[in-house]
């Protein structure tokens, strides 16, 4: 196993951080080590009873009476990562009329205020591969985890004008059709990358969103990918809940005494098949300082690739605007970054994302009807808050340069 550079971190960790608290730091890291790699893992508590079906009691309109006390977001804000993350979560706010999320955009003159684009850093031999990301399938969506750590690889991470600390990739999330609407159109998906923020930016989130136009003629190999290994966790729990229901046929006829002629006549091949059925159902730190620009090592400025996921990526501009969380709590924490080119797949992946999309089973093997009739999972649009919700449109007209390639913009 790959380990970081203890030094490196620890001379980065003296200059950010207070000898006081850096102490409290290195302890609470050593209690997390010495429970065990186990631990190392998202807490994934998407079980909020929360609906995207608009006539369900518990729908979009009725959100804000949904309980969010045990959010998944409420693990950035634990002890153990407030030197990291410290979201300010603020209860359930989705009725709030401050920050929401998501809106329409439209093509308009206001100016980009920022002053670069969205930068990713450099490829480097540590980062994450595509073998290191976790896929489940979800009652409200597809999603895509990264490890919790990088003591065995380098997560993605990009940097974003306003902000001098990078924002580290947690996952990925399918909706469908897209949350946000572009000059009016809905496109037939959304892949929306969520970022947690670090250090000066820790109270925050980025969010990185590819619109999806399933009208190619082709199947799109990277998103292909994607797919296909959220289609071996649907092939695992197709057969744990086959074997599941098997075992409880059996169960039931032994009961009924329905089998029992067969079990006299066959008594030998009913044990082992009883077996076998039996048998296969019981088995069932800080981040680093990641170098993006810096004008004093110009080595590090030149142009380069855009590693997974950002390859997804059809453009590097972008609409842009500060809003909120589309699902419960709603909170108004999220840095908006909606590329400005859709993503094009063919109508095929498109059919093989929707079946994948309502193939949740919870334990018991039985599906959540947490999605609409039409089986989709997109958060009715909000009415932007003018003032505080400016919405500009990126292009290279407001940038003198990129660190792209011109094949990678």
């Amino acid at each position: 196993m790959r380990r970081f550079d203890r030094n490196k971190t620890a001379t980065n960790l003296v200059h950010s951080i207070n000898p006081t608290m850096l102490i409290i730091t290195l302890l609470c890291s050593f209690v997390v080590l010495v429970v065990g790699q186990e631990n190392y893992l998202w807490r994934k508590d998407y079980m909020l009873d929360f609906s995207y079906d608009t006539d369900a009691n518990n729908g979009p309109r009725d959100w804000e009476s949904v309980d969010t006390d045990n959010s998944e977001y409420e693990q950035f804000t634990s002890i153990q990562w407030h030197l990291i993350f410290d979201l300010e979560l603020e209860g359930n706010v989705c009725e709030s009329e401050l920050r929401p999320s998501p809106i329409a955009l439209d093509i308009n003159d206001n100016e980009c205020p920022d002053e670069h684009d969205i930068r990713t850093r450099r490829i480097t031999s540590r980062d994450c591969k595509k073998d290191d990301i976790t896929f489940e399938i979800t009652p409200h969506a597809l999603r895509a985890y990264y490890p919790y750590h990088d003591l065995d690889c380098y997560r993605p991470t990009i940097m974003m004008d306003g902000s001098d600390s990078p924002f580290l990739l947690v996952w990925m999330e399918l909706h469908a059709r897209s949350e946000h609407v572009v000059d009016g159109k809905r496109y037939d998906a959304e892949l929306q990358m969520v970022h947690m923020g670090t250090r000066n930016s820790n109270d925050e989130m980025a969010t990185v969103s590819v619109l999806i136009d399933a009208s190619a003629d082709r199947d799109h190999p990277e998103f292909q990918f994607l797919l296909d290994q959220w289609q071996s966790v649907a092939d695992a729990e197709e057969d744990r809940c086959e074997k599941r229901r098997a075992n409880r046929k059996l169960r039931e006829n032994v009961r009924k005494g329905a089998i029992i002629n067969s079990i006299r006549k066959k008594k030998t091949a009913s044990k082992q098949n009883s077996k076998d059925i039996l048998d296969s159902d019981n088995a069932s730190q800080f981040h680093r300082r990641d170098q993006y620009c810096n004008p004093n090592r110009q080595s590090e400025c030149g142009p380069r690739r855009r590693m997974f996921p950002y390859s997804l990526w059809p453009s590097i501009w972008y609409f842009r605007y500060s809003g909120g969380l589309t699902t419960p709590p709603c909170s108004s924490i999220v840095n908006w970054r909606i590329i400005d080119a859709p993503m094009l797949i063919s109508r095929k992946q498109f059919r093989q994302l929707a079946k994948l999309q309502a193939s949740y089973r919870n334990d018991e093997c039985d599906p959540e009807p947490v999605l609409t009739p039409q089986g989709e999972n997109f958060r009715p649009l909000q009415e932007g808050n003018s003032n505080r919700q400016p919405v500009s449109h990126c292009t290279s007209q407001h940038f003198d340069e990129s660190l792209y390639l011109p094949g990678n913009q």
